[in-house]
């Protein structure tokens, strides 16, 4: 997956070896090319072109939609790149787990009806930071090799608007709630976290190791400042 421009439009770029034609997708704001390798980016830009009118009016019309995301009443939870179907059922304990595209939570007979609302928030925001943990371990691990920089550990934490923080001693943190964002967007937190490894300030510096490693980062700013709403549970 690549993040590319055209125009003012900038689109994730998805190919597979299993697709025949191309497809445009918009999700959370974001637009989605699916396309065969054998179809080049000028082919791609041209169909943005002839339906930039379509894409444009969908783009805003969503917009709208998402000011306040209600995740409960439609059922339907976003994890990175991804939308889980979620199920609740009744059970002797509480659990949450994932098969396939559906997400399972149990919830013990023993919460009382009125409180079972709260207890699946919970269990819900309890399972995302164990994604977010897994997840950014990962991505900090791959991108410290990438940008040659060291972190003593990973962090996630529970902020209602900061994403990410990275102090003198290289503790880099994480807000789980990036789970809910497209993933090249988390990954641009990782990216902006650690070059404060290099650079602790927002200097013209450190804005260039970011760009230098991450050239999506201008986008990804530009997401957080038209979709950040989207990024809590309700």
């Amino acid at each position: 997956m690549e993040i590319c421009q055209f125009s003012a439009i900038h689109y994730q770029l998805k190919r597979s070896s299993r697709r025949r034609s191309i497809a445009l997708q918009i999700r959370l704001g974001q637009l989605s090319v699916l396309a065969p390798y054998s179809v080049n980016k000028l082919q791609i830009d041209q169909l943005i072109a002839l339906k930039q009118g379509w894409i444009q009016r969908h783009l805003q019309q969503q917009q709208q939609q998402i000011q306040s995301p209600d995740y409960f009443t439609t059922r339907r939870f976003p994890l990175l790149d991804e939308q889980l179907q979620l199920h609740v059922v009744l059970d002797s304990h509480n659990a949450v787990c994932r098969e396939g595209m559906q997400l399972w939570v149990q919830i013990s007979t023993r919460v009382k009806v009125e409180n079972q609302q709260t207890k699946l928030l919970q269990l819900l925001q309890e399972w995302y930071q164990q994604q977010a943990q897994s997840w950014f371990a990962q991505r900090v691990l791959y991108w410290q090799q990438q940008m040659a920089v060291s972190v003593t550990s990973v962090e996630i934490k529970n902020w209602k608007q900061k994403w990410g923080t990275c102090s003198a001693a290289g503790v880099v943190s994480f807000n789980w709630r990036l789970m809910l964002a497209p993933a090249w967007v988390a990954d641009y937190v990782v990216v902006h976290e650690l070059a404060h490894r290099r650079h602790m300030d927002h200097s013209p510096a450190f804005w260039q190791c970011v760009t230098e490693f991450y050239p999506q980062a201008k986008a990804a700013r530009a997401w957080f400042q038209k979709y950040q709403q989207l990024l809590a549970l309700h």
